[in-house]
């Protein structure tokens, strides 16, 4: 798994993280929440896909992928253990 995303790999995992669904219209694709909805490109869903943070299951929905989730646990608890120094 690559580790490194771009700032709008980010966001979309963000989106996932905080509740958003992703839907297919048409040919595109989006995050809805309740009344927000949010763009997102297929070529960014196939990057994430590629770097294993989202996986594409059988039924054709994108979720973020246990390995990643396990990697973003860890990051947070290694943020949250250090000291912070003044």
């Amino acid at each position: 798994m690559k580790l490194k995303l771009t700032p709008t790999q980010n966001l979309c995992v963000g989106f996932l993280e905080t509740g958003f669904e992703l839907i297919q219209v048409d040919d595109q694709y989006f995050f809805v929440k309740g009344e927000r909805r949010q763009k997102v490109l297929p070529k960014t869903l196939d990057a994430l896909v590629s770097r294993g943070a989202l996986l594409h299951t059988r039924e054709g929905k994108y979720e973020l992928s246990d390995e990643f989730k396990q990697h973003r646990k860890e990051m947070r608890s290694m943020l949250e253990s250090k000291h912070v120094r003044h």
